[in-house]
């Protein structure tokens, strides 16, 4: 049981270094080290299938479970497509560097997703977080291409507000620990906001670093800046892995706290459905589309949060959720790799007179959208349907029906999306000619979105 939870972060964060020996002693090892980094990923993922068994190693500061294991699959899923769909124009030697903050990052998100102490709690934020703050800036300082064309500047200006944010963001979580073991004489997730006053604010605090990461209102003004300024295949990974490893490690501390006070069920509905308005209605705003997959993906993470208010329910829809967001959002963001590389920018309107040129990649599109639409009869649909029960079957009606109410709102910036494919092109629009690895990366993920749909069992089952 310990090896099988340890060793994907341990593979993960050796094959980085693997990575970055390959480039010191092998000159034009560039073919060679992505090889290596997909057979990594592939092994990582086959250890977190292993490591289903629900209990705690090491003294408790790690926990294995379904849970660590869905975390682990979708920031490995989230590597995989940062790997495969290449930003444009390439990295040069740089790659090796990137391949390795995308590993190192990936352990970071394992060891968040399996933490069940304060300390490893606070070690997997920073692992992800300062790989991350790296890989945001990466695009401005490489190749021409890399990031978004004519604009390389943006990404200095993302990764430096996402540094001084995310070093906020971890202050007040290492502040809540200090006052959670102060008040308690221990650094267990079990013991958070158990005692008095002082236990009750560091847990607040600890709640409000992982929100961050997750992008929840009110701290989500970080977010729409670096999706936007990052490379898209770095948007992609972020996107997916961050929010797995958040909400899991979130999961663990609000489970463990709730016998302490019947207060966090209020708390967890106003910052759930805070943030799935404020992504919604502001979505409906963006003409770019990595922001409007920025709100999408707080308001997403809000509605995530609200499967917690159902005690008895909360993992199989947190799971199928998760899965059924992550195959979607992967396969849009595959999709805007694809229209980047045209030089058309990243604007809604870069999609128009898709459906006459690649009327395949336009379905694509399509599919990822309505998934996030919840249209059945895909992936998105059922995780909407399953916590829409788990939420009535709770006691908790009225936010089963404000879930509703924030659905029907999401129609408009995703259903503007498919509609934009069929629009006429505005002038003599460039065809898209995607690389093997977008159009590989969206076909798998447009198949699994619909396959979560249609046939759910095996998820389910897990």
């Amino acid at each position: 049981m310990t090896g099988d939870v340890l060793l994907p972060i341990v593979v993960l964060g050796g094959g980085a270094l693997l990575v970055l020996l390959m480039d010191l002693f092998w000159e034009g090892a560039e073919a060679a080290e992505r090889l290596v980094a997909l057979l990594v990923l592939a092994t990582a993922a086959s250890l977190a299938l292993r490591a289903g068994a629900v209990g705690a190693v090491l003294a408790g500061t790690l926990r294995g479970g379904p849970l660590s294991v869905a975390t682990d699959l979708l920031a490995v899923a989230g590597a995989a497509v940062a790997v495969a769909i290449r930003a444009p124009g390439g990295w040069g030697r740089r790659w090796s560097a990137y391949l390795a903050l995308i590993l190192w990052s990936s352990a970071g998100m394992a060891l968040l997703g399996s933490a069940g102490d304060l300390i490893v709690l606070f070690l997997g934020v920073e692992v992800l977080s300062l790989a991350l703050y790296a890989l945001t800036a990466f695009g401005s300082v490489s190749d021409p291409g890399a990031g978004v064309p004519g604009d390389r500047g943006r990404g200095v200006e993302a990764g430096f507000k996402y540094f001084i944010l995310g070093g906020l963001g971890s202050g007040m979580l290492l502040y809540g620990a200090a006052l959670s073991y102060a008040a308690d004489g221990t650094l267990s997730l079990a013991a958070l906001g158990t005692h008095g006053l002082l236990g009750v604010m560091g847990l607040l605090l600890v709640i409000g670093g992982l929100a961050f990461k997750l992008g929840l209102a009110p701290f989500q003004l970080w977010t729409p800046d670096v999706y936007e300024g990052a490379p898209t295949p770095v948007t992609a990974f972020m996107s997916v892995g961050t929010k797995a490893a958040a909400f899991a490690a979130l999961a663990r501390v609000v489970t463990a706290a709730a016998g302490a006070s019947a207060a966090w069920t209020e708390c967890l509905a106003v910052l759930g459905v805070g943030s799935m308005f404020v992504g919604y209605v502001l979505a409906t705003v963006q003409p770019g589309l990595k922001r409007l997959l920025a709100y999408s993906g707080i308001a997403n993470a809000g509605t995530l949060v609200l499967a917690l208010l159902a005690p008895a329910a909360w993992r199989p829809v947190a799971i199928v959720y998760l899965a059924a967001y992550a195959a979607a959002t992967l396969a849009a963001f595959a999709i805007i790799a694809a229209v980047e590389g045209t030089g058309s920018g990243d604007g809604v309107t870069a999609l128009r007179g898709m459906a006459g040129r690649q009327p395949w990649l336009a379905a694509t599109l399509c599919v990822a959208v309505l998934s996030l639409a919840a249209v059945p009869p895909t992936g998105g649909f059922l995780g909407k349907l399953l916590l829409l029960r788990a939420l009535a079957g709770a006691g908790h009606p009225g936010v089963a029906v404000l879930v509703a109410v924030g659905t029907v709102v999401a129609l408009y910036p995703y259903l503007k999306l498919a509609l934009a494919t069929l629009q006429p092109a505005e002038g003599e629009a460039a065809a898209v000619r995607p690389a093997l690895g977008w159009v590989a990366v969206a076909a798998v993920a447009a198949a699994a979105t619909l396959a979560i749909g249609l046939l759910p069992g095996p998820l389910l089952h897990l």
